[in-house]
């Protein structure tokens, strides 16, 4: 956190200084102010105040953000204070690389700030998966990074609706093999569940998709601890081509076609029903016992 003084109250403050320091709802609004300035036609400079005093939980003057709009939110003309606590404390917010697609923001966290949408359904939430996907079934998380492999290199946004249709279901009474209490994909009326999902708010479902990446991202790269063990993922996605969103979606498949061919599950239908990270265990455990065979005939061939 970043201690910060409020001139006009006399109090001193604090503010994330990370996106895992903020609280969801802080997430969330961040997310919605972005949208929200963008589609007027705002500036960053102008995103950046909104968010700041979000944060301080204060509330801009009407009149302050006409004057600053009306001025272009110039330098010159700005609160040197809160132009220097906007450029020193909300740095971690996007990327510093500009990537050709304009600003990105640099979303680290695995948390889900979104767990249930509401209004899309009379009367129901639509659920969405744990922290860093935690009760996915392996099937619901594989459709989901394809589809949203998909939306980034077509920017179909019918692609992002059937990534978020695969990750955000209807609430069910009995819980699935993973522990959600959440209905099963139906090929029938999966097309009903997109039309559903594209409903939601496009900053609903920017904040959705840049989750889920997030997560894509600390699965390939990160540790992730599964009863008990510390599984290194880089290791395993080393060397396999895991570098490009169309690669990348390219190994999920194949790793349910290679667990099914094993046996070690069943066949690919039961594969998909498991657990994500009863699959990740599983790949973690062949990935062992490969290299104590890579070792071992090292040996028998030194000897």
């Amino acid at each position: 956190m970043t201690e910060v003084y409020i001139y006009e109250t006399g109090q001193k403050a604090e503010i994330p200084s990370s996106w895992d320091e903020m609280s969801p709802r802080q997430v969330l609004e961040t997310f919605r102010l972005y949208e929200a300035v963008m589609l007027k036609g705002g500036t960053l400079l102008e995103f950046n105040v909104r968010v700041l005093y979000m944060l301080l939980g204060l509330k801009p003057s009407r009149r302050m953000m006409r004057k600053l709009r009306r001025n272009g939110f110039r330098r010159e003309r700005f609160s040197e204070n809160v132009y220097t606590l906007c450029d020193s404390c909300l740095g971690f917010l996007f990327e510093n690389e500009d990537t050709g697609d304009g600003v990105k923001f640099a979303y680290t966290s695995v948390v889900n700030s979104l767990p249930e949408v509401r209004g899309l359904i009379f009367g129901h939430p639509l659920i969405g998966p744990a922290d860093l996907l935690q009760d996915l079934s392996f099937g619901e998380f594989r459709h989901a990074a394809t589809a949203l492999n998909a939306f980034f290199r077509s920017r179909n946004v019918q692609d992002l609706d059937e990534c978020i249709a695969h990750l955000y279901r209807r609430r069910s009474r009995k819980p699935n093999r993973c522990g959600r209490y959440v209905a099963d994909v139906d090929s029938v009326s999966f097309e009903k569940d997109v039309r559903r999902v594209s409903r939601m708010k496009s900053w609903q479902k920017n904040y959705i998709m840049t989750w889920f990446a997030a997560c894509l991202n600390y699965l390939q790269n990160d540790t992730v601890v599964i009863d008990g063990e510390s599984i290194n993922m880089s290791l395993m996605f080393s060397g396999d081509g895991a570098s490009s969103s169309a690669e990348t979606s390219f190994t999920w498949n194949d790793l349910l076609v290679q667990i099914a061919r094993d046996q070690t599950v069943g066949n690919i239908e039961r594969v998909d029903q498991e657990p994500l990270f009863s699959v990740f265990s599983l790949m973690w455990t062949n990935y062992k016992e490969n290299k104590r065979h890579e070792r071992d005939s090292k040996t028998k061939q030194g000897k």
